[in-house]
């Protein structure tokens, strides 16, 4: 029992003992003085006024208490629905108490997830840094193997000159030896005949021995130049041998450096592709959203089809106007990238972008509310590039009603304090803080900006700053309210109310 109750029972004990002895007092005058009302024998007029005193005496005891005191007054009218109500509300703070546990486990869940989180980043982050020490030594081998290519196609080019060169000296021996032949046949042919004339002056006598003599002697001549001619042939013959040797070497070695260039051109395209990163501005960065749709609860499978559609032709044309671009044969700037997942059994599978539609579209059926699926962009992204992404789902719930409080603050209206930076940054910071931890999705559209829940129109600012510009106190409070109903996946419209500073209640 309360202090308040304590005095109340007090009171009461007291006026009851004032009451019985007034009446008692009363009553003893009134029999001494033996009054009659209306025909009335005078003891039971003496009862009956007594009776009236007492009764009277109770009402202006209840009513002055009732008047005087606020917890009384409360007791008497409203007596028995507070205990209704203190029931109810001892129900409600029991539900609330383990509602307050389940969502202190979800948010030492949600902790141990951002830890992890942040770890994954920061893993990221060594992955990143590592890359780019792996980007520039590949930058740095990318000009060294360029290098080697040119002095590769250099040394290419003397090679097919030095070919060329064979070639035409093996095509000039060969027509040497054709005519060394020709002339060999000539001079056979030419000794047969001698031989002939020879047999047949043979018989002519002395007078032609002499004459026999000088041809036998060109004869010899003869002899000896077609044993040079064979000689001259035979080394022409080792010649061409040595060219067709060297010819197959240096075919070897066309082939050769025909193979390294085609190495050389495949690792350029290879450490061109790594580096591009690097020398290709970014488009897009890891965990910017590319776009959002809400996806009412009873959609029929063709409408949730068609919605994730729409979803992925969204976030192609945002990507697109960053300045991603589609790698053929894709057709969309954007892309699910293919996962490969390992089966109880241990057999790993591959999981195709539509396999992945038809898993987020099975899971949106399996929620049985309304969804809001978000695009998120799952690395850095370089400019003429595809996006690879991924498709989040949230449950679209309720978070504000129309009219309902979401924060307030206290404005200096003072112009040397720079009332609309006191605006901003209220709403920047607690606003915002408050409506993502009511549950709005925050929607990160470039990485590195603070992520954003709504927005305001500049004719709303301009007219708050007018409100307090012409408050007539140096401080007032400002009052943020949500415009409408709004859900998770909305964009939080606000409206705005100006209230004295003293004034402390809340709507």
């Amino acid at each position: 029992m309360t202090l308040t109750m304590l005095i109340i029972v007090a009171l009461l004990t007291l006026f009851g003992g004032a009451l019985a002895y007034a009446g008692d007092w009363l009553g003893r005058r009134l029999g001494k003085q033996r009054l009659s009302l209306f025909g009335i024998r005078p003891r039971h007029t003496a009862t009956l006024i007594t009776t009236l005193t007492g009764c009277l005496t109770v009402a202006l005891t209840v009513l002055g208490m009732t008047a005087v005191n606020e917890s009384f007054r409360v007791w008497i009218t409203r007596g028995d629905r507070v205990l209704v109500e203190l029931r109810e509300n001892e129900t409600r703070l029991k539900e609330l108490q383990v509602r307050n546990a389940k969502l202190q486990a979800a948010n030492q869940q949600l902790h141990a997830e951002q830890a992890r989180l942040d770890a994954e980043l920061k893993r990221l982050e060594r992955a990143f840094n590592k890359r780019l020490v792996q980007a520039q030594q590949l930058e740095t081998q990318l000009k060294r193997v360029s290098q080697q290519l040119s002095q590769s196609r250099a040394q290419l080019a003397q090679a097919q000159w030095l070919l060329h060169q064979a070639r035409r000296a093996r095509q000039q021996l060969e027509d040497a030896m054709q005519a060394v032949r020709t002339q060999i046949a000539a001079l056979e042919q030419q000794q047969a005949r001698l031989r002939r004339q020879n047999d047949e002056f043979a018989q002519q006598g002395v007078a032609l021995a002499s004459e026999n003599a000088k041809l036998d002697t060109d004869n010899r001549r003869l002899q000896a130049q077609n044993q040079q001619l064979a000689a001259q042939n035979r080394q022409l013959a080792a010649e061409r041998e040595q060219l067709e040797t060297q010819n197959s070497i240096l075919l070897g070695r066309n082939v050769d450096l025909r193979r390294q260039l085609d190495e050389l051109e495949r690792a350029t395209r290879e450490l061109v592709q790594l580096a591009n990163i690097r020398l290709t501005p970014v488009a897009v960065q890891i965990g910017e959203e590319l776009g959002r749709i809400v996806i009412p609860v009873g959609w029929s499978e063709v409408r949730v089809r068609q919605a994730l559609q729409d979803l992925l032709h969204l976030a192609d044309r945002i990507a697109r106007e960053r300045g991603a671009a589609p790698s053929p044969p894709q057709t969309r700037a954007v892309f699910i990238p293919d996962k490969r997942v390992r089966l109880a059994s241990g057999e790993q599978v591959q999981i195709t972008e539509s396999e992945s539609l038809e898993a987020i579209q099975q899971n949106i059926r399996n929620f049985g509310d309304s969804v809001v699926a978000v695009a998120i962009a799952l690395t850095n992204t370089a400019q003429g590039e595809p996006v690879p992404i991924e498709l989040r789902l949230y449950r679209n719930r309720k978070v504000f009603e129309a009219g309902e409080e979401i924060a307030r603050a206290v404005i200096d209206c003072r112009p040397e304090r720079s009332p609309l930076k006191q605006v901003l940054a209220f709403l920047q910071t607690q606003v915002r803080e408050r409506a993502i931890e009511a549950g709005i999705l925050p929607r990160q559209e470039r990485a590195g900006n603070p992520p954003t829940v709504g927005e305001t129109a500049p004719d709303t600012l301009l007219q708050l700053m007018e409100q307090a510009r012409q408050c007539r106190t140096e401080r007032v409070w400002l009052v943020v309210r949500a415009a409408k109903t709004t859900y998770a996946g909305d964009l939080l419209t606000l409206k705005f109310e100006t209230l004295p500073e003293r004034s402390t209640g809340r709507g």
